[in-house]
C-alpha cells in the first residue's frame, strides 16, 4: 500500500472519534466575560470582558458599513424617471430600501438623494424619487448604503447598548454611510461618553470612510461654546457633493484631526468657528470677527473634490474656512476650492506650515490678518497666490508656481494695513510688478517685503 493511503488509513479512525464527539463541541459557548485574562509580565489579572474591548469598535453598537461607492461608471437615468442604469455594478436584492445618491441628477444638476424601491438586476435599479436632472456619461458617481447616523449618535449620546465612556471608539476598515449628521459630545466634564475628550479613530488614511447619503449640513459637528474638542484621526470624510461641509468645527479648544480626507462637501472640507461668511468670501458681519476656537490641530490631510464625477456642476466654495485662533495646521494639500482654498477670517494668530494650496480659485490663501505661513506654496490661482485684508500677514519661504493661467498677483492687499512680514517666497510665471498689488490708494506701514526680483524692502 502506498505511504500516502496508509497514512489516511491510519487517520480514519481519529476522524471517527472525532466526529463521535462533535455533538459536545456544538453545546452553548460558556459565559467567560467574567473570567480573567493575565498578559505575560503585567502586575495584574483583567477579566476578558474589559480586555476585549479595549479598542472598542463601532460595529458592537450597531453601526453597518455596507456603503457601496461605484466612482467613475457608466451612470443613465432619463429626467423625470426612477429607472437607474450603472454599467458594471453588483445591486442585490438586499440593497432594497438602502440610501442611495446619484451625481448629476437633482435639481439644477446637484445630486440626487433618495433610497432604493427595487432591484431589477445586478445593473439595474428602480429609485424612490425620479430624478430632476438627466445623467448619461461615463465618469458618473453613485453610492448606496444602510443608514450608520442613528447607531453612531447614540453612542456619541451616551444611549447606546452596551454604553462605552472610555472616550475613544473605531471606525473599521470599509464605508459607513450616513444620512444625517454625526453630533459629537461638548462640554469639559464626564458626560454619557468620554473623559472630557474623545477620539473617533479609523483603521487608516483612506481605509475607513464616512460617505453622506443624503443632504445635510456637515457629516460631523461639534456644537459651539467652551468644551475640550475631539480627535479625529486617520480615516475619511466624503460630503457626496450633499454635505456643507465635511467636519464642522464650531467651538471648543484643544482638539486634532490627523490623517484624514475631507472631500466632496459644498461649502468646505473643514469648517472652525461660526463667523458667517458670504458666498463670494467676504464677512457677512465686517466687525463679527470672535472666535470660540482656540489651539487646534490638524496635520497629514487632504481636502479636496472630485469636480469631475461627484461634484460636475460646481466646485466647493473653499477649502478650509477658519476663525479659529492659536491654532496650528501642518502638512496639508488643499485643492480644487473656487473662491479660497484657505479662508482664515480669525483675528488671532493662525499657523500654517507646509500647506499645498492649488488649483484655479480666486486666492489659494485669504486671510483677515495675523496669519504665518512657513514653506507654504501657491500652486496656480485667478486673481491672487495671497489675499491680506488687515495687519499682520507673515510669510516666510515656500514658493508660488503655475501663476501662468489668467493674470493673478503673487500678494494682494486691497486695504490699508501693516505689520507684514514677507520674506523669500520663490515666484514663478509673473512678472516682478505682479509679485505684489495694493488697493487704489492703499499703502502698507511698518512692513519688510523681500522678494527676489521685487527690488528690496518696503
Amino acid at each position: 500500500m502506498p505511504m500516502t493511503c496508509l497514512l489516511r488509513f491510519l487517520a480514519l479512525p481519529l476522524l471517527l472519534i472525532s466526529l463521535a464527539k462533535a455533538p459536545a463541541a456544538f453545546a452553548a459557548a460558556a459565559d467567560v466575560s467574567s473570567d480573567t485574562a493575565t498578559v505575560k509580565n503585567a502586575p495584574t489579572a483583567r477579566r476578558l470582558e474589559d480586555k476585549l474591548h479595549d479598542v472598542p469598535s463601532v460595529l458592537d453598537y450597531g453601526v453597518v458599513c455596507d456603503t457601496v461607492v461605484l466612482r467613475w461608471r457608466q451612470v443613465s437615468i432619463a429626467a423625470g424617471s426612477t429607472q437607474l442604469t450603472v454599467v458594471d455594478a453588483w445591486f442585490q436584492p438586499g440593497d432594497v430600501g438602502k440610501l442611495i445618491v446619484v451625481a448629476g441628477a437633482g435639481a439644477g444638476g446637484d445630486n440626487l438623494a433618495g433610497k432604493i424601491a427595487r432591484v431589477e438586476s445586478k445593473s439595474q435599479v428602480v429609485l424612490s424619487s425620479p430624478a430632476q436632472a438627466a445623467v448619461n456619461v461615463h465618469n458618473g458617481y453613485v453610492a448606496y448604503g444602510s443608514d450608520s447616523a442613528p447607531a453612531l449618535n447614540a453612542i456619541f449620546a451616551g444611549t447606546s447598548l452596551p454604553q462605552w465612556d472610555l472616550g475613544e471608539v473605531r471606525l473599521p476598515r470599509g464605508i459607513c454611510g450616513v444620512g444625517s449628521t454625526i453630533v459629537l459630545p461638548g462640554g469639559r466634564d464626564k458626560g454619557a461618553f468620554g473623559l472630557e475628550q474623545v477620539t473617533l479613530r479609523g483603521g487608516g488614511r483612506g481605509v475607513s470612510w464616512l460617505v453622506a447619503l443624503a443632504p445635510m449640513r456637515a457629516v460631523i459637528q461639534e456644537p459651539a461654546g467652551a468644551h475640550n474638542q475631539a480627535n479625529l484621526i486617520d480615516f475619511g470624510i466624503d460630503g457626496s457633493g450633499l454635505a456643507d461641509f465635511g467636519a464642522d468645527i464650531q467651538g471648543g479648544r484643544g482638539g486634532r484631526h490627523s490623517g484624514l480626507y475631507y472631500d466632496d462637501n459644498r461649502i468646505a472640507g473643514l469648517h472652525l468657528g461660526v463667523v458667517a461668511v458670504n458666498p463670494d468670501g467676504t464677512l457677512a458681519s465686517p466687525r463679527g470677527w470672535y472666535t470660540n476656537i482656540w489651539e487646534f490641530m490638524v496635520d497629514h490631510s487632504t481636502i479636496s473634490a472630485d469636480t469631475t464625477s461627484v461634484m460636475p456642476h460646481g466646485a466647493p466654495l473653499f477649502g478650509i474656512l477658519n476663525s479659529a485662533g492659536d491654532s496650528h495646521f501642518t502638512d496639508l494639500v488643499v485643492a480644487h476650492a473656487s473662491v479660497a482654498n484657505v479662508r482664515d477670517t480669525g483675528s488671532a494668530h493662525n499657523f500654517y506650515t507646509d500647506v499645498h494650496a492649488w488649483g484655479q480659485p480666486r486666492y489659494e490663501f485669504w486671510v483677515r490678518g495675523k496669519a504665518q505661513f512657513a514653506n507654504c506654496e501657491v500652486d496656480g490661482a485667478a486673481e491672487a497666490g495671497v489675499r491680506s485684508d488687515d495687519d499682520g500677514l507673515v510669510w516666510s519661504g515656500g514658493a508660488m508656481i503655475s501663476l501662468n493661467k489668467g493674470a493673478p498677483v503673487g500678494f494682494f492687499f486691497p486695504s490699508a494695513s501693516g505689520h507684514h512680514a514677507i520674506v523669500g517666497p520663490d515666484i514663478q510665471d509673473i512678472p516682478p510688478n505682479s509679485y505684489v498689488r495694493l488697493g487704489p490708494g492703499v499703502q502698507l506701514h511698518d512692513s519688510i517685503i523681500q522678494i527676489q526680483g521685487l527690488g528690496g524692502a518696503k
